[in-house]
């Protein structure tokens, strides 16, 4: 109670209570509609895409996207026209289901429009960089060691925990300008005009730092969850450790994109060809092709059995002869 109070009895003009009067607040008044978790989540992506919303273009004048689903969503760059890849799914409750991620530019304006790309399957690529990964600490230790002091100096990073700091000054000296007004204006010593401009002006001001400072608290909060998850990377980069399986945490840390698609100086093209590029400047290519799932109803090519198998037929014998 008391979010707002009453300047003027007469006027009945009332403003929001940033702490010029008291306010009370009853505990557990009434159910909540929704829990208290549920809550702080929705505000975490709130701020999130506020904050992302709101950057620059990126270069080729794309903007980048404020939410970060999947491990490959903006990082995966089509070789012949320069947009993105999407995720989409193929044969969706079936067993025959696999997710694959598709030129932007071809799935929405038509294949007309990019018709040197093809769809590429999500595990091709998550194997691929395994693949990738495991050559680049095989034999490019001088990559490794540059990407290791990165890695250091975003650990010793506070400026996050600086700038809250500065917001945090900011807030409280914008308080202290506001209940100075408000005195102000009981004691009659500024008009209610421009009482009312400058109220409103330092009203806005402390809105907007504190969403500033709320968003650099969610920031902070990530930041620290990212530097533990790095500091375990880290070690394990020192300790020249294989992956064996795919870790997204890995892929974002040190892959600044993925080039899907190339054509050769013969301009053969190869829509299956991967180029990562790290964050350290290092690219390598892989042909994902190689690492494509075995279709369900392929035949064993390491036998001589050259029949058709039974399973590639949906009807049993019966059916076919009535």
């Amino acid at each position: 109670m008391g979010k707002t109070f009453t300047v003027d009895p007469i006027s009945k003009r009332r403003l929001d209570n940033f702490g010029e009067e008291d306010k009370f607040y009853i505990k557990d008044h009434h159910e909540a509609i929704i829990s208290i978790e549920d809550v702080d989540k929705a505000q975490e992506i709130r701020i999130k895409r506020a904050s992302n919303r709101n950057t620059v273009l990126s270069k080729g004048g794309k903007r980048e996207k404020y939410s970060r689903k999947y491990a490959f969503s903006s990082l995966l760059e089509c070789k012949f026209c320069g947009a993105n890849l999407s995720r989409r799914s193929w044969h969706s409750k079936t067993e025959y289901e696999k997710v694959i991620w598709q030129c932007v530019v071809g799935t929405k304006k038509g294949k007309k429009h990019c018709p040197e790309s093809k769809g590429i399957e999500e595990k091709a690529i998550e194997r691929a960089f395994v693949e990738s990964y495991k050559q680049l600490c095989s034999n490019n230790q001088d990559v490794v060691e540059k990407f290791l002091s990165r890695v250091e100096k975003t650990l010793n990073d506070s400026s996050i925990a600086k700038d809250i700091k500065k917001l945090d000054n900011e807030i409280t000296s914008l308080l202290i300008k506001q209940n100075s007004l408000v005195d102000l204006r009981l004691d009659n010593k500024i008009n209610e005009k421009i009482y009312e401009d400058r109220y409103v002006s330092l009203q806005n001001k402390y809105l907007k730092t504190s969403e500033e400072k709320e968003s650099l608290e969610f920031n902070l909060r990530n930041e620290n969850n990212i530097k533990k998850r790095m500091k375990e990377f880290k070690d394990m980069l020192e300790r020249n450790e294989i992956l064996k399986e795919f870790d997204r945490f890995v892929f974002e840390s040190i892959v600044d994109k993925v080039i899907v698609g190339d054509i050769d100086e013969n301009k053969n093209i190869d829509p299956y060809k991967l180029t990562f590029v790290y964050k350290t400047g290092f690219t390598d290519n892989i042909d994902g092709s190689k690492f494509k799932t075995p279709r369900k109803n392929e035949k064993d090519n390491s036998t001589n059995n050259v029949e058709k198998p039974t399973e590639l037929c949906s009807h049993s014998s019966d059916e076919v002869n009535k």
